[in-house]
């Protein structure tokens, strides 16, 4: 019995093995376990090109579904890899870009930032929602309104086939004109790009403000905050950001900042989608900058008057508040006269130039008294200088001394242009009788 058992196994071995030999093939060298292989480049489009076809669909917040073999392919610019961009990836080749939505998780696992895809569109649909052209399938919300929305991770699977290794040296985002913020042709090619706007400043960034609470604190939409910048009209640009972003709850940071992403619309409005924190940088152009965000950087510290017993520092680094000078200690005032240097500036090759830094002050006796700026060309280091080698500047305008509130303060440096070794200072004074907290952070000369 347990010899015709065997045998009866081996023969079903042997039936199943002939059967797969007929049709089955190993696959191709080369092939992604993700998409559809089988995908050959053929009526390739580009993605200015689909979206000038379907231009009146798109631009009445419709959908309508392609039903002729066409193609489009391009790189992925962003992904879901920190939850900002959810259930959709935003693709671009050389001549726009466009939203591709899928109702998928992990989508960075296998579309990475810099991997090429090939997507067949037939019978997929495009359509818009606020004008911002995506690729999906029709959707009907509870309020009965129709849009193009996220395709099934079944769907997705059919038509896309992904191309080469992905690479981020692929993608570079172009920079975004601030002088077309108005222009709505300018709107209509570029929305969905990757872009770098350079030189902008978070009108809400204080060192407390996060990108996206959700503590009521700030109106949400669509669990989104958006914020808006200095000098620009909300309805013509915003930072958009979820409350489920790994980094809702981060500082936003202050100062001049140039800040990369995807460049999507909402009708008129601009709407810039961070891919991480690492798409915000100090603004590029700038001669010198020390935000204070980390350290007291290159400053020196140095002491015209010998620390009294009872203190052992005034000016320290505040991971909250940047560099912080205070001779309160203990509920006890003492004397103090406390520089913070900056390291050389060189000025010698502009012929303009302005210093701008964020601060505040409270208690004490204040500005020209206790709280001073400087600003020197013959300072060399090393905490020895005589009477006449720092000179006093004026500030544009001092915060109140009333709040925590910080304010932008600048100074135009111009008469010091030329010089290869130039300086600022920070001087904090103090008696036993009051000492006031000062605290300074986004030192920027450009």
């Amino acid at each position: 019995m347990k010899l015709l058992k065997y045998l009866s196994m081996c023969m079903v071995g042997l039936l199943l093995a002939s059967c797969m030999g007929a049709d089955y093939a190993d696959p191709k060298e080369g092939d992604s376990p993700y998409g559809n292989n089988d995908i050959e480049e053929t009526n390739l489009v580009t993605i200015a090109q689909l979206k000038s076809q379907f231009a009146s669909t798109i631009k009445n917040n419709g959908m309508k579904q392609v039903t002729e073999p066409m193609q489009i392919k391009g790189y992925v610019t962003g992904n879901d890899l920190t939850g900002n961009i959810y259930n959709e990836i935003s693709l671009q080749d050389e001549t726009g870009a466009i939203i591709v939505c899928i109702a998928q998780g992990g989508l960075y696992g296998y579309l990475p930032v810099g991997q090429e895809v090939l997507i067949e569109l037939q019978d997929l649909w495009i359509g818009a929602y606020g004008q911002q052209a995506e690729i999906g399938v029709p959707y009907t919300s509870a309020s009965g309104s129709t849009y193009v929305s996220r395709m099934s991770r079944m769907l997705w699977n059919q038509h896309y086939k992904l191309v080469g290794k992905a690479d981020p040296a692929n993608v570079e985002p172009e920079e975004f004109d601030k002088s077309q913020l108005g222009n709505a042709a300018y709107m209509e090619a570029n929305c969905g790009k990757l872009m770098t706007i350079r030189g902008v400043k978070i009108k809400a960034a204080d060192g407390k403000a996060v990108f996206a609470p959700n503590d009521g604190s700030v109106p949400l939409t669509a669990n989104c905050a958006n914020r808006d910048f200095e000098g620009i009209q909300s309805s013509q640009l915003v930072l958009r950001t979820s409350t489920y972003a790994d980094f809702a709850n981060d500082i936003m940071p202050e100062g001049d900042v140039d800040i990369t992403g995807i460049f999507t619309r909402f009708n008129n409005t601009w709407q810039i989608l961070l891919r991480s924190t690492d798409d915000i940088k100090p603004a590029q152009g700038a001669i010198f900058s020390e935000t204070f965000a980390e350290s007291l950087g290159d400053f020196e510290i140095v002491h015209l008057k010998e620390l009294a017993e009872g203190i052992s520092y005034v000016w320290a680094h505040d991971s909250r508040y940047g560099a912080k000078a205070s001779a309160f200690v203990g509920g006890q005032a003492y004397e103090s006269d406390a520089w913070l240097i900056s390291p050389s500036i060189d000025l010698s090759s502009v012929s303009d130039a302005t210093l701008t830094f964020d601060h505040v002050w409270r208690y004490g006796a204040g500005p020209g008294t206790d709280l001073n700026v400087y600003v020197s060309t013959e300072y060399t280091g090393g905490g020895n200088f005589g009477n006449n080698t720092f000179q006093e500047i004026s500030l544009d305008k001092w915060a109140s001394g009333e709040d925590w509130n910080f304010i932008t303060s600048t100074v135009d440096l111009k008469q010091w242009c030329g010089n290869s070794n130039f300086r600022i200072a920070f001087r904090y004074r103090s008696t036993s009788n009051g000492a006031a907290t000062w605290e300074i952070k986004n030192v920027l000369v450009k």
